[in-house]
């Protein structure tokens, strides 16, 4: 194979680029029957190439196709061979309601659906009260799929299935949105926008890096940032498999990086100080080299808000923490980490591959990254660009120089009758760092400013915390003392329940504000 050294306009375009410049390097490890397997970007492109051709021999083209699985290597191939395809490909996450599944599948039109085994009866329900779909196909283990790879390879008699017109700005996959203000909406993106959105050089892996993948890979964040940069790279991807396995994994893999979101950042920084004082003989970073391994050194913060205390803490231990932003409509990435001190507390630099500018307060973007439009809904994708063609984020934030920052979300922000704009998130934040007070909501209610809270309550047991309601006022009053008067808490309540939530840990507002009483 000829070394390929271009800007992929298409997935497989990107992955036969890894193929040509990588070879047999080490894409993918994991465990199976408690031993590490490694696959080369070859194979893996070889690999999805065999998913490609399965598909075209057992389903009709131009077809929706929903996936429904768990993350592991043959997922990440199965995904990546849909998309080379030439049809849409729709995940879903495994845990989804057959009521859910019927109203998106209707939603997205699905004619094909893949699913493991454990699926299929819900599968079957799903099929009998949605008469769209015309195919089930039921994934067994990785022996199956192996016998999928070897029966439909390069040298099979489907081979030439493989060869076909790469449409890059067609719609390739369409990604739900997790409906934190509202109902779901489906993300068309196209070849295009993911492989314009992994091939940027804002931020390169070394070669010799080791990523540790946690999240799950029907998100666009997980699959563009860990598969698809990961090939663009060369780096090598672990896959933890099971969240729980988490502590115990990344000590087998010994990873040099890895994506995370904040509230596993905190789990982790916690263990981390657990292993510091119950071996006081150690430095610091020995002390976390008992959690993570010897190699690990930087982690990317995505979905949430990270703290500035919580960056500096894991410094102490030669952890780099950094942030960066996106959303499922920029396919993801709009800003990546930047692992310098220049901007530690930004949410990242500009990838330089889209435009990006702030109209109003208002974060817009625009550029190949940028999604198609929301599936059959016309009215509401024109609502999301600007006359002049730039995507509305709904993200209030400035740009310094190649850098960003929020400050929160449009839709969120309190217009009190004094005319003054107060985003919530901005008070929020000012509490990630206090333990006791877990989930915070702020909102507007009689023109003051409120905050609903879920205190943690083993976190007061183990402190031994007699009146929650005493303490939280204290954490209340000491972060009013920091704000500007106009922004201060008036009143707060405590929950007994958490938040409701979408899939990515998000609060859900919409359900908070009207369904439980709360007045914005």
């Amino acid at each position: 194979m000829i070394k390929i050294d271009s800007q992929p306009s298409t997935v497989r375009a990107l992955a036969e680029f890894a193929a040509s410049n990588y070879g047999e390097k080490d894409f993918c490890r994991f465990f199976r029957e408690d031993k590490m397997i490694a696959k080369s970007f070859l194979e893996f492109y070889e690999d999805s190439l065999a998913i490609c051709r399965y598909i075209r021999a057992v389903g009709k083209e131009n077809i929706h196709i929903a996936f429904i699985g768990k993350t592991s290597y043959e997922y990440i191939a199965c995904l990546t061979g849909m998309i080379f395809s030439g049809n849409v490909v729709v995940p879903f996450a495994p845990d989804i309601s057959v009521k859910e599944a019927c109203e998106l599948f209707n939603d997205a039109d699905i004619d094909m659906l893949f699913c493991e085994e454990e699926f299929c009866d819900k599968a079957e329900v799903i099929k009998s009260k949605y008469g769209g779909l015309e195919q089930i196909i039921s994934l067994g283990d990785w022996k199956w799929f192996e016998k999928i790879f070897d029966e439909y390879s390069s040298t099979s008699q489907y081979a030439p299935l493989s060869q076909l017109t790469e449409r890059p700005d067609s719609c390739s996959l369409i990604i739900y949105t997790s409906g934190t203000t509202g109902s779901r909406k489906g993300v068309m993106l196209s070849n295009r926008n993911l492989a314009a959105n992994s091939c940027y050089k804002a931020y390169s892996m070394d070669n010799d890096d080791v990523s540790f993948s946690i999240l799950p890979m029907h998100h666009v964040f997980c699959y563009a940032c860990d598969v698809l940069k990961t090939l663009y790279d060369g780096g090598t991807l672990c896959l933890n498999g099971e969240l729980i396995n988490l502590y115990k994994n990344i000590l087998r893999f010994e990873p040099t990086i890895m994506r995370i979101v904040p509230s596993i950042c905190k789990s982790m920084l916690t263990k981390i100080k657990i292993a510091e004082r119950q071996n006081p003989e150690l430095s610091k970073r020995e002390a976390a080299e008992l959690v993570v391994g010897k190699n690990f050194r930087r982690m990317i913060a995505g979905s949430a808000f990270l703290s500035g205390a919580l960056i500096d803490e894991f410094e102490k231990y030669g952890i780099i923490a950094r942030q960066g932003y996106g959303m499922s409509e920029c396919s993801p990435r709009i800003s990546t980490s930047d692992f310098s001190d220049v901007c530690k507390y930004s949410n990242g630099k500009l990838l330089g591959v889209d435009e990006v500018r702030v109209q109003d307060g208002e974060i817009q973007v625009k550029g190949p990254s940028v999604m198609l439009g929301y599936y059959k809904k016309p009215e509401q994708t024109a609502e999301a660009f600007t006359e002049d063609g730039f995507l509305h984020t709904g993200d209030l934030g400035y740009v310094d120089g190649d850098h960003i920052y929020l400050v929160g979300r449009k839709k969120n922000l309190i217009i009190l009758s004094n005319g003054e704009n107060i985003s919530p998130e901005e008070i929020e934040n000012c509490f990630v760092d206090d333990g006791l007070v877990k989930e915070i909501v702020v909102f507007a209610e009689n023109d003051r400013i409120i905050a609903e809270i879920f205190p943690d309550l083993a976190l007061a047991e183990a402190l031994e915390v007699n009146d929650i309601e005493a303490e939280v006022s204290k954490i209340v009053d000491r972060v009013n003392m920091s704000l500007h008067s106009d922004r201060q808490i008036h009143s707060f309540r405590l929950r007994n329940v958490p938040f409701l939530r979408t899939s990515t840990g998000k609060i859900k507002r919409t359900e908070f504000y009207y369904k439980e009483g709360a007045k914005k």
